[in-house]
């Protein structure tokens, strides 16, 4: 539930914030797509301004009807009477017929600019086909990989159970040539029966090697065939490892993103989450820390205490002295050892100008060890907008009276 609510606090701060929502869509489509947004929203600027001037001539047009209709009956009515003024009404339709064959080519050069912006949108759709397509090939090409596979293994399978077979045969093989020389020796006295039987044994043995031959040659086959099947395995491992590859790209760009959307929070929410104990709870800028720590601090020292996440303060509630507190805040998806050592050293940092410094630790989930070392150190720990070993924390490191 509480993803949830963070994932739709997301999606309307995406939505409040233009700039926010452009570098998204760069982070997430590239700066071609979104330059081809920003075109296609242009664009139909565009043919919505076209639209409304189309609408425009076209009431004009009823206007200019209506007035050369009034003009017509007027000169109807007083034809009779301006015999005289003929040629000048004349000279005036001639006008009018001049300006509404102007109108007219207007008109058509309208027509050929939504013509030309219709042929524009059909290229967008074009594209946008051609895109959808690559996508699809390349899914119908993971799907045929799968089949591949999938077929090797029968195959596999299919030439163990014929290595099987053969091994059987050659069992009973052997099996049949054990019996034919017990027969050999049981019936010496029969020697020319037992030449036929000999020929004949003979002739079965030749078919065996044969066989056996038969045998080896379909097994240097199946070597060959296993041997291009494991360079046919190996390409496809290393596709998959492509694959995984890009996959782990798009998860880290997530993690970052997700990071950095938690550091953006909690900025927001500073004076939300740390309220309730302090007054006038705000962000502290980077300029105002500098100024108070440079004559102090080295540069490198300045260097570590810039680069915390976040720098804070705001005046406690119910204190005798109601002092000023600082809070250095370490912001991670993941709280881990790291993040808690770096919230000490750079709220000791801070400490050498102002006396009463909180270190603290925000993110969604704490390590194990993250945790021992806050609660021996006393490290605050803000998750999901709720604040833990705040007391301690003030115990361990309030220094003024």
């Amino acid at each position: 539930m509480a993803i949830d609510n963070l994932v739709e606090q997301l999606l309307e701060r995406v939505r409040q914030d233009p700039e926010l929502r452009r570098q998204l869509a760069q982070l997430l489509f590239g700066p071609e797509l979104v330059q081809f947004a920003d075109q296609l929203g242009q664009l139909s600027e565009i043919v919505g301004r076209l639209a409304e001037t189309v609408q425009g001539g076209f009431r004009v047009i009823g206007e200019r009807f209506a007035l050369v209709d009034l003009r017509l009956a007027e000169l109807s009515r007083i034809v009779g009477e301006l015999a005289a003024h003929q040629r000048a009404t004349t000279n005036q339709i001639e006008a009018l017929t001049e300006r509404m064959e102007r109108f007219e080519r207007q008109q058509a050069e309208t027509t050929a600019q939504i013509q030309a912006l219709t042929e524009r949108m059909e290229r967008v759709e074009r594209q946008q086909a051609e895109t959808t397509a690559q996508i699809q090939a390349l899914t119908q090409r993971i799907v045929d990989l799968t089949e591949r596979m999938e077929r090797v293994e029968r195959q596999q399978a299919e030439t163990t159970a014929q290595i099987q077979a053969l091994t059987e045969r050659m069992e009973r093989v052997e099996r049949q040539q054990a019996e034919t020389t017990a027969q050999i020796q049981a019936l010496t006295e029969r020697m020319e029966r037992v030449e036929r039987q000999q020929a004949e044994t003979t002739a079965q043995i030749q078919a065996l090697t044969q066989r056996i031959a038969d045998l080896t040659e379909r097994m240097e086959r199946a070597e060959e065939q296993i041997a291009q099947l494991t360079a046919r395995m190996e390409r496809v491992e290393e596709q998959i490892a492509q694959l995984t590859r890009a996959v782990q790209r798009n998860t880290d760009d997530l993690a970052q993103l997700r990071g950095w959307y938690l550091e953006v929070r909690m900025r927001d929410r500073v004076p939300s989450i740390f309220g309730v104990w302090m007054d006038e709870a705000r962000v502290v800028p980077a300029r105002e820390i500098r100024k108070l720590v440079r004559d102090i601090l080295t540069r490198d020292q300045l260097r570590q205490l810039l680069d915390a996440d976040i720098v804070a303060s705001g005046i406690l509630d119910d204190h005798p002295a109601t002092p000023t507190v600082w809070l250095v805040i370490e912001v991670s998806t993941t709280i881990d050892r790291s993040d808690v050592e770096r919230a000490l050293d750079r709220a000791a940092l801070l400490r050498r100008v102002v006396p009463d410094v909180l270190p603290v630790v925000a993110g969604d989930r704490l390590t194990e060890e993250a945790g021992t070392l806050a609660e021996e150190e006393r490290v605050v720990i803000v998750r999901n907008g709720s604040i833990g070993g705040l007391e301690e924390a003030l115990e361990r490191w309030m220094r003024t009276a």
